[in-house]
């Protein structure tokens, strides 16, 4: 009886094996915060750094070690679960070692995370993300701005003589200017920390293309490779779209307030002047300043109404500033939406729009 009982057991052991492992290498995890990421065969999660260039890993040594990349022997090793848009490739590094990437961004786990559907490594240092199977996502190559890019990677843009909702690009402008194309709106995925609009419309043809802040999304049929921009400016009506750098979100108990890319909240200090920070030392551990790469365009998201600028900080930083005042986070907001630094010392509040 106790065999019967024991081989019963690993049936039911071996029936389940297929929801505790992947059979590919790359595979879909979610969370409810989170929704779908990438993860690996054992359902680990990945990340992405987006200072590394295109292509290349700028994480080594004392990076590496707490940022693992993913590793494989030969690119043929690279099996991806149904359903996941975008490429995947082998991309060398420096010691000859192999590292996945994903639309050319190399994938790394956090060593932090213990167990299957951890994402303990999202948002570390304001530059690690998981990696959602996206649609649109922002995308940084080089020295340029930020930009929104398609599922694979390249570059997307928007035609001034479309209006909101509605495109006007068809026959041999959509040759030229392919729509991107869903087979339902509920196809649509935002990449990590994108604000704005996303949504579709139905062209002529029954077809739906992507949506962002009403505009209709578009590849340009000579850029070639990821990170080609060959399409910016054509014709002073084709341009690429910079992603918002600040938006508007709301609580019962605060009203409306500023959050960064990331979702965290933004706060302002009482005892800074416009277009100088009096926040440094101590205090700019504790409220780490709204750092922004000085290539990258500032855009006001929906319902942030004021002017946003930068100032150069003692450290040569610059920090996002809004009607003037620079914008800080605080140390203890964990999630996005959280506001545990409002009204602090009485002189540390939200940042209103």
């Amino acid at each position: 009886m106790k065999v019967r009982i024991v081989l019963f057991v690993i049936f039911v052991l071996l029936l389940a094996l297929p929801t505790l492992a992947q059979d590919h290498l790359i595979a879909l995890g979610s969370t409810e915060a989170l929704g779908s990421f990438l993860v690996d065969s054992n359902g680990m999660t990945l990340y992405m750094f987006p200072r590394d260039p295109l292509g290349e890993s700028a994480c080594y040594d004392t990076c590496a070690e707490r940022w693992p990349p993913l590793l494989v022997d030969s690119a043929d090793a690279i099996t991806v679960a149904d359903g996941i848009p975008g490429e995947f490739s082998a991309v060398e590094r420096t010691d000859g070692t192999l590292q996945v990437a994903y639309n050319g961004m190399p994938l790394y786990y956090w060593q932090r995370d213990e167990k299957p559907g951890d994402t303990m490594g999202h948002g570390v240092g304001n530059v690690w993300w998981v990696v959602p199977p996206a649609t649109v996502y922002a995308f940084r190559h080089g020295d340029l701005p930020s930009f929104l890019v398609g599922p694979t990677g390249m570059t997307l843009y928007l035609f001034t003589n479309d209006q909101p909702g509605v495109s006007n690009c068809y026959d041999q402008c959509a040759t030229n200017w392919p729509p991107l194309l869903v087979d339902s709106a509920d196809a649509v995925v935002p990449g990590v920390n994108l604000f704005g609009e996303f949504g579709t419309t139905e062209r002529t043809d029954g077809t739906l293309q992507v949506t962002y802040n009403g505009w209709p999304l578009y590849y340009y049929a000579q850029d070639m490779a990821r990170g080609d921009m060959v399409g910016e400016g054509r014709g002073d009506v084709w341009y690429t779209i910079a992603p918002e750098t600040v938006a508007v979100r709301s609580s019962d108990e605060l009203g409306d307030f500023l959050v960064a890319f990331n979702g965290k909240t933004l706060y302002t200090f009482a005892n800074d002047e416009p277009g100088v920070s009096n926040c440094a030392d101590q205090c700019a551990e504790n409220w780490p300043p709204y750092v922004y790469q000085e290539s990258s365009q500032l855009v006001d998201g929906l319902g942030a109404m004021g002017e946003l600028t930068t100032i150069e900080r003692a450290d040569g930083n610059m920090q996002v500033a809004y009607n003037g005042m620079p914008l800080y986070f605080w140390k203890d907001d964990v999630m996005p939406g959280d506001t545990t630094g409002q009204g602090l010392g009485d002189v540390w509040f939200v940042a209103a729009p």
